[in-house]
């Protein structure tokens, strides 16, 4: 291992040390994801049940007892509907638009490092040749073995920085299309949601403080 970082030169300790950053970022983006992605069918049944059973602030905290970001964004529409501060609409869409943004935390690095990679194994490539070349120019072809440091340091980081990039961009693209996935079944759930409180309608629970003013 040392002999070949010693082959690929400086570059490729940048390269190795990019992915070995992004690698730690894309097993914590991996762990949360996995974490968001609950039973939201089951959530909707447990939310319907108890809102009959039990009113919507029984219901509001049902769904915070679920994780993800699904669950949060309908306990921020039942909040809403039981403040009538805001919409249900208004409600879900700021939890959403929080939940998310902390769901997608640290993609930017994925994504940076499979966009950098090859372009590091690129540069790699380049400071080989220049010794190649450095090494042809003042010994010719007479001690052939002198040219072998250069071509390897090419070789090297160019394959490195493919791996690394197609690494990478694989992670990346599997996370997006999960949290995706997640955003469809959070505005699904959603409009589950405000069809359940729509049916319920003026049976809703005051307040406590319009329950004080009446």
């Amino acid at each position: 291992m040392t002999g070949l970082l010693i082959k690929g030169g400086p570059v490729l300790v940048v390269i190795l040390g990019l992915s070995a950053i992004s690698l730690a970022f894309a097993l914590e983006r991996f762990y949360h994801v996995r974490r968001a992605d609950q039973d939201h069918q089951a959530l909707m049944d447990l939310i319907a049940c108890t809102l009959e059973k039990e009113g919507p602030e029984a219901a509001r905290r049902a769904a915070a007892s679920f994780e993800g970001p699904v669950a949060a964004v309908l306990e921020g529409g039942l909040a809403a509907w039981i403040s009538g501060n805001k919409t249900v609409q208004q409600g879900m869409e700021e939890k959403e638009q929080t939940e998310f943004a902390r769901l997608e935390e640290h993609m930017d690095i994925i994504a940076l490092t499979a966009d950098l990679a090859p372009l590091l194994g690129l540069l790699g490539t380049v400071t080989g040749m220049i010794d190649t070349f450095s090494v042809f120019s003042r010994h010719g072809m007479q001690q052939p073995m002198l040219l072998a440091g250069g071509i390897s340091e090419a070789l090297i980081t160019t394959a490195a920085g493919l791996m690394v990039a197609i690494f990478n961009l694989a992670v990346y693209h599997y996370l997006t299309k999960q949290i995706d996935r997640l955003a469809l079944e959070s505005q699904t759930c959603g409009m589950e949601l405000q069809d359940l409180l729509q049916k319920r309608g003026r049976h809703r629970v005051p307040t406590p403080a319009q329950a004080a003013q009446n």
